[in-house]
């Protein structure tokens, strides 16, 4: 799998398929345009598919009576596939499902015992006329920790490295990377090339896929059950259990 290659040797590919001159003195003024198509076309097969190899892995320690986390720098929550919690640095981990309604919230307080469920938990800033919702949210599990003892891990995905500079690599398979920007560039250009093209780059990543054996992406979606798809066997989800604090 061709990771790791060059955005400026990525240029020169996608000028060869899309039929671009080679000299780089011809068409400089189109260099950026190339530039974004293809950091736009990695970041769209990162976001599509769960890429084994870039399978990536945050350990953070949770605390006494405190339920709510801030995302690793690393793993934000759109990259998280999993989270499980561990008791103590000696127990097993234990899976975490997706998801807090407000009936799981005691009216006199936050359960104590060992957390079951994980949900991203916005805040919004009042302070204006206008209320703004902040971007970036934090990691809320219940029951809350009722030790200093217990872990969380959150596996997920690897972040996206951009492609912005010629040294910059790219970290999804380049021919893949290559072949969809080039039947874009076709498309637009209503080069009868274009169909053909787009044939190659779906048959490639077919093919990738299989080798690799990465499956689709699937976020949490609201009017769901699973917040990974609907294969809980393949531990790829985590099922939507109904929890109700004791």
């Amino acid at each position: 799998m061709p990771v790791g290659v060059q955005l400026t040797d990525l240029r020169r590919d996608l000028r060869a398929e899309a039929g671009i001159s080679l000299n780089p003195a011809q068409g400089v003024q189109a260099q950026q345009t190339l530039d974004i198509i293809i950091d736009r076309q990695q970041r769209e097969l990162w976001d599509a598919y769960n890429w084994p190899h870039l399978k990536f892995v945050v350990d953070k320690p949770l605390q006494k009576n405190l339920a709510v986390y801030d995302y690793p720098p690393a793993m934000p929550f759109d990259q998280i596939l999993h989270i499980y919690v561990a008791t103590s640095m000696s127990a097993d981990w234990q899976p975490l499902s997706y998801g807090i309604n407000g009936y799981m919230i005691r009216a006199s307080g936050p359960q104590l015992g060992t957390p079951q469920r994980w949900a991203n938990q916005t805040s919004v800033d009042t302070s204006g006329a206008t209320p703004k919702t902040n971007p970036v949210g934090k990691i809320l599990i219940t029951p809350t920790p009722n030790s200093d003892e217990m872990i969380m891990r959150i596996e997920g995905m690897a972040p996206l490295s951009p492609l912005q500079a010629d040294a910059d690599k790219c970290i999804i398979d380049s021919k893949a990377i290559v072949l969809f920007a080039a039947a874009e560039l076709l498309a637009a250009q209503k080069s009868e090339a274009a169909p053909m093209k787009l044939q190659k780059a779906q048959n490639h990543l077919r093919r990738l896929l299989q080798d690799q054996g990465a499956d689709k992406r699937s976020n949490y979606n609201m009017g769901g059950r699973f917040r990974y798809g609907n294969d809980p066997d393949k531990r790829r989800a985590i099922p939507y259990i109904d929890y109700i604090p004791s």
